[in-house]
């Protein structure tokens, strides 16, 4: 129970790692704000962790629009008692288009879901963490945020500005006892990425073959990571960029 006793929001966590996450930290002892755009989804994660013996609350939102994560920030602050213990930024998803043909009202809404609430929760948030001198925020990042891929320019930018947003926050309040660290998943099994294969965008064996570990990633494992950011076992750890990827980007032989 790493986690006992804490209150944590989950972004985006309906489904594929925000949902691995927001298990895993119940699991732990949290109480877990859910949240995605569909109240219904929410709701349905919420219950299926109470069923568990666990607490979670179901706050939807649409965070590509700033009013929707200041409404979150406020709802779960007072649904978690008056405190966020632990903030995870996860919710995004990539636009995949050449760059030469990828609109603008695509790119900025990539930028405002993927960067931008990532910004202004942790904003949000921090103000009741270091009136407290306490905190983690754990930001879902990408390799995409060191590593570029074609056609995924917004994804990409976005995911390098969340690596530097983490660092530049974690500098700022470590001294009042706020800890911001990021996790950068390489390919994990999750629906968006089952549902790119489908479409023909990926080719999950191929994936699979360019990893050292000769699998794509679980939801869990990058859970475990995020568990551990958490926790007071990474008490040292700030400004750190967590990479979870089975190798992907250490390998650079052809």
């Amino acid at each position: 129970m790493r986690l006992q006793g804490k209150t944590a929001l989950v972004t985006g966590s309906s489904k594929g790692i925000g949902f691995g996450i927001a298990r895993a930290f119940a699991r732990e002892g949290a109480t877990v704000v859910i949240n995605a755009r569909s109240g219904e989804d929410c709701q349905a994660v919420a219950a299926e962790i109470e069923k568990e013996g666990r607490r979670a609350i179901a706050i939807p939102a649409d965070l590509s629009k700033s009013d929707e994560v200041r409404r979150l920030a406020r709802e779960a602050e007072a649904a978690l008692g008056g405190r966020v213990d632990i903030l995870v930024n996860n919710a995004g998803q990539p636009r995949v288009a050449p760059s030469v043909d990828l609109a603008e009202a695509d790119y900025r809404h990539t930028l405002d879901l993927n960067l931008t609430a990532y910004f202004l929760l942790s904003q949000e948030v921090a103000h009741g963490m270091l009136a407290r001198r306490s905190g983690a925020i754990i930001n879902v990042s990408s390799i995409n945020g060191t590593i570029a891929f074609p056609q995924r320019l917004a994804y990409c930018v976005s995911k390098a500005g969340v690596n530097m947003l983490t660092k530049v926050m974690a500098i700022e309040w470590a001294s009042q006892g706020v800890r911001v660290n990021a996790i950068a998943p390489g390919y994990v099994e999750t629906e968006m990425v089952k549902g790119l294969a489908a479409k023909g965008v990926l080719d999950r064996e191929r994936l699979a073959r360019r990893t050292p570990m000769g699998r794509l990633g679980l939801p869990e494992e990058v859970a475990e990571a995020a568990v551990f950011l958490a926790s007071d076992a990474a008490g040292y750890v700030t400004g750190s960029v967590l990479t979870v990827d089975g190798g992907w980007m250490a390998y650079g032989y052809l």
